[in-house]
């Protein structure tokens, strides 16, 4: 069995089958968990999204949530607050527009809904932007996750950092995060490892497999 830890995929199906494939990858073995944004800028997210919920059900797919699939659901839930997901460059009209054409609709919303804010995997944190630093130091923790809000959006900060904002884990694990677009995914500092190769703009998607930390990348060309 091997798990999987995959980058932004804003809605490339195409380019996530042509990196499984890949790396062989078999869904009654292995395991894929994504860092979030999932969802939007791709014409495909629908698609997208009813492949990795089917994935979820069979047990082979899981995912922490991102920035932008935490704008979606509070735009869901209050369309007038939150106008960055109908934003040109944020890219969720394509998602809202996936959503509408769907049957499973409140199903992969629920779902959506469920994702964490991170992981725990294999001695690895999983976490879309990075963790919250602790008061006065420039370690962070998973427990602030949940607590630290951004101060005019009450955003969940950990969906938001970018460098040089980024803290390791004070318990000495490795963190594992997308959100910041790197030209080749690997360590950016001691304890952080970005995974996002900005695959709705360059077609390179990347993963890293957490049994031997190698990094795996597929070559494709955005929708």
């Amino acid at each position: 069995m091997a798990t999987y830890i995959v980058g932004d995929l804003h809605g490339q199906i195409h380019i996530l089958e042509g990196l499984l494939s890949k790396v062989s990858f078999s869904p009654g073995r292995d395991h894929l968990i994504a860092v979030g944004d999932v969802i939007d800028r791709g014409e495909n997210t629908g698609e997208l999204l009813r492949f990795l919920f089917a994935g979820a059900r069979d047990g082979w797919f899981s995912s922490v949530k991102g920035n932008h699939e935490e704008v979606l659901l509070r735009h869901l839930k209050n369309p007038k607050s939150h106008l960055l997901c109908v934003d040109s460059e944020f890219g969720g009209k394509k998602t809202l527009e996936a959503l509408s054409r769907t049957s499973e609709r409140k199903e992969i919303i629920n779902w959506i809904e469920s994702w964490p804010l991170f992981l725990e995997k294999s001695g690895r944190i999983i976490v879309h932007g990075g963790l919250p630093s602790i008061q006065g130091s420039r370690m962070g923790d998973t427990e602030l996750c949940d607590k630290r809000l951004e101060p005019i959006t009450g955003y969940h900060a950990c969906l938001w950092f970018r460098p040089p904002k980024l803290c390791p884990s004070y318990d000495g694990r490795t963190i594992i995060s997308g959100h910041s677009i790197v030209p080749q995914a690997g360590s950016v500092q001691d304890g952080i490892i970005l995974v996002d190769t900005g695959c709705y703009r360059t077609g390179k998607l990347s993963a890293i497999r957490l049994e031997d930390m190698l990094i795996f990348e597929y070559q494709g060309i955005p929708k």
